[in-house]
């Protein structure tokens, strides 16, 4: 299952090449820290590790792009409690810029976090806004980002009564060479069973490094 929805993604975000091979398409690799920390009643889980990914984004129109990106790594105990496990990733999001300054954009995340004796797997739908400014223009831009995700489905999990995210992240261009670092932090309310209340959390800082083609 995790594999077909590999697919999926990776379908989508290069389905417009062969529609029209003038449209640039950006291929890239990113490279991250992550930390994921689950708190209940008091006690923290932390689990830290290097995930690697590749992906492409396609600029289909002066206002519409699409991306795709699928990620993988191990991430290793960081407290008393905590238990080592594989995460695997792949994300879609369509973009929408009705002005430079803004954008708007919906996909969906499929993430997999593995122990040696449980799988969970989690999807969602996520939407999001961006603000960005020239901090030197046509060469160095900054952003500023928020999202929302108003499904989310865990295996093993009820949903959560909220998931929301925010980030920030500058971004250098030099002709074709387009190179990122972003850092996002995304959390999880679940509902409280009994006095028991579970809140997660996953944060992120990515480096990534794109050549545009024609």
């Amino acid at each position: 299952m995790t594999m077909r929805w590999i697919g999926v993604a990776a379908a989508v975000a290069f389905a417009g090449e062969r529609a029209d091979a003038q449209r640039p398409i950006t291929p890239f690799a990113t490279g991250a820290i992550v930390e994921h920390r689950v708190t209940t009643t008091g006690e923290v889980e932390r689990v830290v590790g290097a995930v690697w990914g590749a992906g492409a984004s396609m600029v289909m129109s002066d206002w519409l792009a699409v991306r795709g990106r699928i990620a993988g790594g191990s991430l290793s105990a960081r407290s008393v409690d905590g238990e080592g496990r594989s995460l695997s990733e792949a994300d879609v999001v369509v973009t929408l810029t009705p002005d430079r300054w803004i954008s708007l954009d919906a996909g969906t995340v499929m993430r997999t976090m593995a122990t040696p004796l449980v799988r969970q797997r989690w999807v969602e739908l996520r939407a999001g806004s961006e603000v960005g400014l020239d901090l030197i223009e046509g060469v160095l831009r900054g952003t500023v980002r928020l999202s929302i995700a108003p499904w989310v489905s865990v295996s093993g999990q009820p949903s959560p009564d909220l998931a929301i995210g925010a980030g920030s992240g500058l971004e250098f261009t030099d002709g074709r060479l387009v190179a990122n670092l972003a850092y996002s932090l995304e959390r999880y309310d679940f509902p409280a069973a009994g006095s028991a209340r579970r809140l997660e959390q996953h944060s992120t800082l990515t480096a990534r490094i794109g050549w545009r083609l024609r």
